[in-house]
């Protein structure tokens, strides 16, 4: 740009020479014609006139007119890269046209005198123009610095117009700048930022602390560098923590209190989520567990008692160990074990001759039985099916304590033997008296193979037949 507007002016420099040689070449005939016609005239001089010297000034010397003339480019290059764009980034032409005009004139001087070899007077113009742009240049910050300063000031108070009033005057003299444009997004989130304001100041006087907090986080939404709207946040999050923390507490002890054990839980568990580390939740919870167990053996007891009613002694033992577990010293939880443990034990003894009944026919096993129903006698008033068992019981003893008739049939040759009873004899025919029974028959003949023949005589019939005959010779 620079050597564009040097290479106009040596143009321009060019033209104006041959202008003046023209001219000079004229003035030289003119002078010419008029010396000829003053030829005739006798020109002298006075005697007592003085002569009078004439100095001629002294032509600079091209040496120096070249010095001049590379300080002042170079004063015009420094020019340009320097101050001229700082002058286009303070925007005068918005805030102050007649300095914009003395400048431009001032540019315009400086070129002419430039275009013209007039270095001297170039330099001069140009020391002017530097000077009068540094002076614009230094008031353009200072009217940036104070319109910064204010509009800062009345962003603090939320005072929107003015803030925006003056951070507007501080874009004029620098419109690209970081800061001034950052001030200026700050104070246009203040139009947003003063009507939640005033409505959190309402809700402030209402008491209603939810309210508050949901506009101050939408604040803190638009703008999270206000200090005393974080401070207020911090400090109502912490209200409406502990309030709902004591609601929820206050709501458990009083569900303890009504026997609500689900409810009051419910509620020690949000109270919990509020804050895990308040001492209340331990005495709360302690009470929980205190009512949960009551509540348990309370329950246990109760099937204990369902399951007698129903004779299912097996459960009962259950819900009383269940009892015992929480209560080791609970008297009636011991009684009734005990008790369901004996009652399981007879109706598994009393099961156990039903189940096998031709045990009761040996006399050991017969007395254990009825040692058994003796046993049995004391638990009848608390179990059916003992009761029952026991009545079955009586009968399969009395089934086995008859006797039933036995035909023993023979071939008159073989000796016919019963194993623990006794002597038949060498029959063809004969009836003996058993009891229900297993019972071992032995058959000898001489010459033939012994017999032996398992029987079992049936304690549900009447009369009963055996045939023995040995007919296998030897």
């Amino acid at each position: 740009m620079l050597e564009k507007k040097l290479e106009e002016a040596r143009l321009r420099n060019t033209k104006l020479r041959k202008k003046i040689i023209i001219s000079f070449i004229i003035t030289i005939a003119v002078c010419s014609l008029i010396l000829v016609s003053l030829s005739s005239f006798n020109f002298t001089t006075p005697k007592d006139a003085p002569a009078v010297k004439v100095s001629k000034k002294k032509k600079p010397v091209e040496a120096d007119i070249e010095k001049v003339r590379d300080e002042f480019k170079e004063k015009l290059q420094q020019y340009k890269n320097e101050l001229e764009p700082r002058l286009q980034a303070a925007n005068i032409k918005r805030w102050n046209q007649n300095a914009l005009f003395e400048i431009n004139e001032l540019e315009k001087r400086v070129m002419l005198n430039f275009s013209n070899s007039d270095y001297p007077n170039a330099l001069d113009n140009m020391q002017l123009l530097k000077a009068k742009t540094l002076a614009i240049l230094e008031e353009s910050e200072q009217i940036f610095k104070e319109s910064m300063e204010k509009a800062t000031f009345f962003l603090a108070d939320d005072h929107y117009e003015e803030a925006k009033l003056h951070v507007g005057k501080a874009l004029v003299v620098a419109p690209r700048s970081p800061e001034a444009l950052a001030l200026q997004q700050d104070i246009e989130k203040l139009q947003h930022i003063l009507p939640l304001l005033n409505k959190a100041k309402v809700a402030r006087a209402e008491q209603d602390l939810q309210k508050e907090y949901n506009l101050l986080q939408q604040i803190m939404q638009i703008s999270s560098d206000r200090i005393e709207v974080t401070k207020r946040s911090d400090l109502l999050r912490q209200l409406i923590k502990n309030k709902k923390f004591d609601a929820h507490i206050s709501s458990g002890f009083t569900e303890i209190e009504n026997k609500r054990i689900k409810e009051a839980r419910h509620y020690y568990q949000e109270a919990e989520k509020v804050d895990p580390k308040r001492k209340e939740l331990k005495v709360l919870l302690g009470q929980i567990l205190e009512q949960e167990k009551a509540l348990r053996i309370q329950q246990a007891i109760r099937q204990a008692e369902q399951a007698i009613q129903q004779d299912n002694w097996q459960q009962a033992k259950a819900s009383f160990s269940d009892v015992i577990k929480e209560t080791p010293e609970d008297e009636t939880a011991i009684e009734g074990l005990k008790r369901a443990n004996e009652i399981l034990g007879l109706q598994t003894s009393l099961s156990q001759y039903i189940k096998d009944p031709y045990r009761l026919a040996h006399s050991s096993v017969l007395r254990g039985a009825n040692k058994t129903l003796t046993q049995a006698q004391n638990a009848l008033g608390y179990s059916i099916e003992i009761k029952k068992q026991s009545e079955e019981l009586h009968k399969l003893i009395a089934i086995f304590n008859r006797l039933i008739p036995v035909t023993i049939v023979s071939d008159n040759k073989t000796f016919v033997f019963v194993r623990g009873v006794g002597k038949v004899g060498v029959i063809s025919q004969k009836m003996i008296q058993l009891k229900p029974g297993n019972y071992t028959f032995e058959g000898t003949r001489i010459g033939f193979k012994s017999k032996l023949l398992q029987v079992l005589i049936p304690y549900d019939q009447n009369n009963y037949s055996v045939h023995m005959i040995c007919d296998e010779p030897i």
